[in-house]
């Protein structure tokens, strides 16, 4: 089971270049989010018709700067890491600028057909400042994204900045908090409440429908062989509350990865669990970890309660991976949990 994501989950392959490519046509945004509280957009719109909740001027104090949001932004530009344009998608907002436009599965290639502007350059490249103030944006969104105070200060002279409060390890990240965070500066606070409903009820049905996951415990870890294996399911992290929305019962184990999510070989036998899925970049590499007595030696190994997923053919799910890292949120979330629950209903449970 794979799809092609060389190298680590989150790190997607950076552009050549910063040129930036104009989609074609203008389509008006989705209705996805618009419900009763936001109400129906005008024709052509950006956003849904605003809630009249949010008043402004709004001072978003950042970890890196304060920003003033004078009026209801309208045009929006996106940077970062992908959960930052679900959230507008979740809304049924549209941006105007965004450098992220990864086929993700859960994300809809209509809406994102309407944006504007996409820049080749990607988030591992220079941020594009003289692009990005070519859309005439009037919010930039970057949350959980910028490194450094200089990069807030250039982008602050283009428009006001929307990142995070704090840093925080992107695999803490509250992907419900930024959604309120979002929603509230575009005066969409009532369709951030529903779209993180929706997400909810999506993930409670998911773990309705298998209530043998219940007390038992799920390992997720990741075999890059160059560079070692990462033990994902780490104590308070993004990945464990998503297993255990599923059902699953935290895992004693995963304490030990909470400072270095580092695998050694010495450490392998920390890997059970009642369930154990274990990603890899290939073939080559699976079958090297499979053939080491530890790691044979694991209970959920010899007792077939293992699931591999090899990142490297199509439909199967393994983007699942960059959800349980950095990129859940309201969109992504409810997908992962119904790809993992797929995974484990072919695991015979003790």
């Amino acid at each position: 089971m794979t799809v092609t994501m060389p190298g680590r989950p989150w790190m997607l392959p950076a552009a050549a270049s910063a040129l930036l490519v104009a989609l074609a046509g203008c389509a008006s945004p989705n209705d996805a989010g618009s419900g009763d509280g936001a109400g129906a957009s005008e024709p052509g719109a950006l956003l849904p018709a605003a809630e009249g909740e949010t008043e402004y001027p709004l001072t978003l104090e950042r970890w890196a700067g304060e920003s003033v949001v004078e009026e209801r932004p309208e045009r929006i530009a996106v940077i970062g890491f992908s959960p930052n344009l679900d959230y507008l998608e979740a809304m049924g907002a549209t941006p105007v600028y965004t450098t992220e436009d990864e086929p993700w599965e859960w994300r809809d290639p209509e809406w994102v057909s309407g944006i504007e502007l996409v820049d080749s350059a990607t988030r591992h490249d220079p941020i594009n400042f003289e692009g990005l103030a070519s859309t005439d944006p009037d919010l930039i969104v970057a949350s959980h994204f910028l490194q450094d105070e200089s990069d807030f200060d250039r982008l602050s002279d283009i428009a006001p900045v929307l990142e995070s409060e704090e840093q925080v390890p992107g695999d803490r990240i509250d992907w419900r908090q930024t959604q309120r965070t979002i929603g509230e500066a575009l005066d969409l606070g009532t369709a951030a409440e529903e779209a993180i409903s929706d997400a909810e009820e999506e993930i409670e049905a998911a773990a309705d429908d298998h209530p043998d996951f219940s007390g038992r415990t799920l390992t997720i870890a990741y075999d890059y062989v160059e560079t070692g294996m990462d033990y994902y399911t780490v104590t308070d992290g993004t990945a464990e509350e998503i297993v255990g929305q599923l059902g699953f019962e935290p895992n004693p184990l995963a304490e030990d990865f909470v400072d270095d999510p580092g695998v050694s070989d010495e450490q392998l036998a920390l890997l059970d669990a009642d369930v154990l899925i274990v990603f890899y970049n290939d073939q080559v590499g699976r079958e090297a970890l499979e053939e080491m007595d530890l790691f044979q030696a694991l209970d959920p190994v010899a007792d077939g309660r293992y699931i591999s997923v090899v990142a490297n053919e199509e439909d199967s799910g393994a983007n699942a991976t960059w959800v349980l890292r950095r990129g859940a949120s309201t969109l992504s979330v409810p997908w992962a949990v119904d790809v993992i629950a797929e995974w484990v209903d072919g695991v015979d449970l003790p």
